[in-house]
């Protein structure tokens, strides 16, 4: 920007630069010009030697904190922050300068803090500066996992209209982009007083606080009136929701399972679900402000002395091949390179190690990895068990007597990763036995052998689940097991939303069904189905698979369907896509887009043909091309090894889509998938053996990103010669 006397103060100090630094305009104007030219080195040496001239200027400390923001020199940046808090303690862009280092620090709650003073300060006048201040925040408090603090910083700027309303767009989806977990994604909105109550004009007071943007004195006001209001609701409500938007998220939780044992003590299904909801919400911010709470599964590493001579170079080898002939071990691939490019001794073989199976034909379930080193000039010959505490305490006794050897547990896990108990048993893997070779493709009505193994699995893993997740002590019970917290009330509560959020957020329909199938097991009633007409407006999101689909009009049930899959709610996504499925009344885009997401989230080979094959009816009718139908199907057809499938497929793209390009990159794609060569095909039709073959003209795997992965949508406009009916893009509503 152009710098003159009537210019405002980049300091912030709200003057013209005539009436406050009208001495260092020239340093100014050449300072601008060497940001303008991305020269931050030297404009930050020259704003030092201005700052031991003219010490404690505002535009002065304003600019070099930027400029060691900007060159991340984090620590000095801080120091120059604090000293132009210190001199312009009211200064709005001083105090957006402490909130940016005290984010970067890690102190999420001071840094919401400082942004709130900075906030009131700057008033309806927010300046640019403090604009861009505010989108590094909502960065840094989305990384962080601090969702509410993130959310309202963009709720102030799309309230104010700061910004372009694409800068709005773009950090909203930073926010969204974020994990937020699935209790969060409901906007929870600020309370009105109640009425007749003594402490009506100071609980208003409070309100016009918090929608004027200062929130922290809101905050203060609504905790001055639990003396006089008690347990009241809408009390408790706001002062959860300015915690959250503060940052502030154990005082948010506790203030949310206020409101939920309130909600408790009201009759009806409503209240119920409510008080469950609030629970998972008062969960999610229970982990976000310590992620690490306990009980954690840890992983750890124990380490085991080989006993080998030097005198016997050939005993390790003998070790080797005793784990070689154990049905528990099965060597493993690594990459000696990775190794060494770090600076570290690769191992002489990696393995395996698998618990015994109860049952001959059942999978055994992964253990541990075993890493065997070799003598080295500075330690002997030893063995590393590492994987997650309960499972390497399970495999020592395995392997120790395999290679008469003891293992150490190394209790430092400093740097390691940690599970909570519930994914950790989510995580469970089992050895999948290869299926036969098979000489004939795979009947069509039959899953085949590999899919067979991997349902074998499946089952594997939620029986294990079923089975262990009631008796384990998880962080979201406080260290109860799911049957201790079921005796009291508000443990109760925290199951129930567990439950229903693992039902709720399960992408395949058989995690879905274990946690229905786990209310059973623990004796908690399914929950009752729900009549509304209008879901989205009437029901929170973790409601909506209960909803009665079927009772639902068309325009509903299409907005629920793609609000459920935007928002990550897959249960009722799913029901809402297999209710448009079955509709008379669908269109054929609906019926697609709906087919298409469940062909998508289908298990078996057998069920996706079906699915296929209904979409190409729908193509048809559309008139629009199949050729992404032909790659889906193709994929199907490779992985069940039905090669006359496979001809018939490739020679229709030859025929029709050779000239569709997005068509293309997905077939190579599909072909590179299944470890088809598409160099030598290219090669071939250089010499004109190939021309007309459709994978020819498309570059090999790795050289590029292929677009056309997923079936193609009505609407959309593909490459090349693919022709659709264009139809109006749904609009996508995200809670919150």
């Amino acid at each position: 920007m152009a710098f003159d006397l009537y210019s405002l103060c980049p300091g912030g100090t709200g003057k013209k630069i005539k009436f406050c630094c009208t001495d260092l305009l020239g340093d100014l104007e050449q300072l601008d010009r060497l940001i303008e030219g991305d020269q931050i080195s030297a404009a930050l040496q020259q704003v030092e030697l201005l700052s031991q001239r003219f010490p404690n200027r505002a535009c002065l400390l304003a600019t070099r904190t930027k400029l060691e923001l900007a060159s991340k020199k984090f620590s000095e940046a801080s120091a120059t922050s604090r000293q132009f808090l210190e001199a312009f303690p009211t200064n709005a862009l001083a105090l957006g300068h402490a909130a940016v280092t005290e984010a970067i620090a890690g102190r999420i709650q001071e840094s919401a803090a400082m942004f709130d003073k900075a906030r009131e300060a700057a008033g309806a006048d927010a300046s640019p500066e403090l604009v861009r201040i505010a989108a590094t925040l909502v960065q840094a408090g989305a990384q962080a996992g601090h969702v509410g603090f993130a959310q309202s910083i963009v709720e102030w700027m799309l309230d104010r209209s700061l910004g372009t309303a694409e800068d709005r767009r773009l950090l909203a989806a930073v926010v969204g982009s974020s994990g937020v977990p699935a209790a969060l994604r409901t906007k929870m909105r600020l309370h009105q007083a109640p009425v007749g109550v003594a402490w009506h004009a100071a609980f208003e007071g409070a309100l016009k606080e918090a929608t004027d943007w200062k929130l922290a004195q809101a905050l203060s006001t609504f905790r001055s009136l639990k003396s006089v209001a008690g347990n009241n609701r809408a009390l408790f409500t706001n002062i959860a929701i300015l915690c959250e938007m503060l940052a502030r998220p154990f005082e948010a939780a506790e203030a949310w399972l206020t409101v939920a044992s309130l909600d408790e003590s009201n009759a009806g299904t409503s209240a119920q679900d409510e008080a469950s909801e609030l629970t998972g919400r008062a969960i999610a911010l229970e982990n976000e402000a310590n992620p690490d709470r306990s009980p954690q599964v840890y992983f750890e590493r124990s380490l085991a002395t080989l006993a080998i001579s030097a005198l016997e170079p050939t005993a390790i080898e003998l070790l080797e091949d005793k784990l070689r002939h154990s049905a528990a071990c099965e060597v493993a691939a690594f990459e000696r390179s990775e190794w060494v490019a770090r600076g570290a001794a690769p191992p002489r073989s990696v393995w395996r190690v698998f618990e015994q199976s109860i049952q001959p034909e059942h999978p055994a379930r992964l253990l541990a990895s075993l890493l065997i080193f070799g003598r080295q000039t500075d330690r002997e010959p030893e063995a590393v068990l590492q994987g997650f505490a309960p499972d390497v305490a399970t495999a020592r006794t395995i392997v120790g007597p395999l290679l008469g050897a003891v293992f150490v547990v190394n209790n430092a896990h400093e740097g390691l990763p940690t599970a909570t108990p519930t994914n950790w048993l989510l995580a469970a893997q089992y050895r999948i036995a290869p299926p036969p070779f098979q000489t004939e493709a795979q009947a069509a009505p039959n899953p085949t052998a590999f899919e067979e193994l991997l349902k074998q699995q499946s089952d594997m893993l939620w029986q294990r689940f079923l089975l262990v997740w009631p008796e384990t002590p998880l962080p979201e019970l406080l260290g109860q097991t799911p049957r201790e917290a079921l005796k009291k009330p508000e443990g109760a509560r925290r199951v129930e939303a567990l439950l229903t959020e693992g039902e709720a957020t399960s992408r395949r329909s058989d995690a879905a069904d274990a946690w229905s199938a786990m209310r059973e097991k623990l004796g908690v009633a399914l929950p009752a189905t729900l009549e509304s007409a209008k879901p989205l407006e009437e029901l929170p999101p973790m409601r909506w698979h209960r909803v009665a689909m079927q009772s639902l009009d068309l325009d509903q049930l299409r907005g629920l369907f793609f609000t459920s899959v935007d928002a990550g709610f897959d249960l009722a996504a799913e029901r809402a896509a297999e209710t448009i499925s079955t509709r008379s009344d669908a269109s054929p885009e609906d019926r697609w887009e709906a087919l298409s997401l469940l062909e998508d989230r289908a298990f078996s080979s057998v069920r996706k043909l079906e699915i296929i094959s209904e979409l190409r009816s729908i193509s048809q009718t559309l008139k629009a091309s199949d050729g992404m139908i032909d790659v889906a199907e193709l994929r199907i057809h490779l992985q069940r090894g039905d090669q006359v499938g496979i001809m018939r497929l490739l020679d229709h793209l030859r025929r029709e889509h050779s000239r569709d390009k997005k068509v293309l990159e997905a077939l190579a794609e599909v072909l590179g998938e299944a470890g088809i060569d598409l160099s030598a095909f290219a090669g071939q039709a250089a010499m004109g053996s190939a021309a007309n073959f459709p994978g020819a003209s498309v570059s090999s795997p790795g050289t590029a990103q292929p677009e056309g992965n997923t079936i193609w949508t009505p609407g959309s406009q593909p490459g090349g010669s693919s022709t659709g009916s264009p139809t109006e893009k749904k609009a996508i509503w995200t809670p919150g």
